[in-house]
């Protein structure tokens, strides 16, 4: 009878530990994981830009810009995995891919602007959707708004952006350039500022230049502060390169470019500056 009850009172306790277990594992397992994800994505250094192609109303446009974004999260019950799916400017969704291990996505924008003509479906940007192990989820939007503003400040619907060259110049023609021209200089110390305006928050911004066998090094700037040094060598020639990334600040900004006059190699070629728009979900407040 004493050997029946203390395996009642086992019995019970061990019930009563696995409820108390199991509410408290579900009131954690209750919270969604945390994620962090910045709302536009970036360029991607070293990557190309496709040329600038006519489209059916006349302006001229880039299809082919990479970009990416990045993203982590954190969970009590661990994180199992994330997906995506890629969201046009008129709301629709593509289907969520495979759960995963990734933490990146790397994806090909455009500029193009569906107020030229051609319909709303330009995909705008991606959801990021992180699981964690007790199948809560966490979606979150990211923007892929690419502008190209050619060397010269122009751009296909988006205006012009200023842009200001100091010292010797001259105008390159070719079909491989982004809007077929470029400027070049091999005067040390020639440089061109473009001001950019970022009114809603700090947004990425990069670089296109030619890499060739005789192009040096540059310096950029920042609101007058340096920030990189990057040298546009190659051993075979490459065009629309992005060579600088970077996120100027909230507000008005300028980004100069300044020719080294790398001994041996001193030409340099500015092809266009990329900034990226600030889209929100057409789905969703964030």
């Amino acid at each position: 009878m004493v050997q029946v009850k203390t395996l009642l009172s086992v019995v019970a306790l061990s019930a009563a530990c696995w409820s108390v277990g199991m509410a408290a594992q579900a009131a954690v397992d209750a919270t969604p994981p945390a994620l962090s994800l910045k709302p536009t994505g970036t360029f991607v250094k070293g990557s190309t830009i496709s040329p600038m192609a006519p489209d059916a109303h006349g302006p001229i446009q880039t299809e082919g810009i990479p970009m990416q974004a990045q993203w982590t999260a954190t969970d009590a019950s661990g994180i199992c995995g994330s997906s995506t799916r890629q969201v046009s400017d008129d709301g629709y969704e593509s289907g969520w891919t495979e759960l995963g291990s990734a933490n990146k996505l790397t994806t090909w924008a455009s500029d193009y602007d569906n107020q030229e003509g051609g319909g709303g479906d330009k995909v705008w940007g991606n959801d990021v959707r992180v699981q964690d192990c007790a199948g809560n989820a966490t979606v979150k939007w990211v923007s892929f708004a690419p502008v190209v503003w050619q060397e010269d400040g122009s751009s296909y619907y988006y205006g012009t952006m200023p842009a200001r060259y100091s010292g010797t110049w001259s105008t390159t023609k070719c079909a491989c350039w982004s809007g077929g021209t470029a400027k070049t200089t091999s005067a040390k110390g020639a440089s061109v500022t473009f001001t950019v305006d970022n009114p809603e928050g700090p947004v990425p911004a990069g670089l296109v230049m030619e890499t060739a066998p005789n192009r040096g090094k540059v310096q950029v700037l920042i609101d007058g502060v340096l920030k990189a040094t990057p040298d546009t060598y190659a051993r075979t020639a490459a065009h629309r390169k992005v060579v600088w990334i970077g996120t100027p600040g909230t507000g008005v900004h300028t980004i100069t470019v300044k020719n080294l006059a790398t001994p041996g190699r001193p030409r340099i070629d500015v092809d266009a500056v990329l900034t990226s728009e600030i889209k929100r979900s057409p789905n969703r407040a964030n």
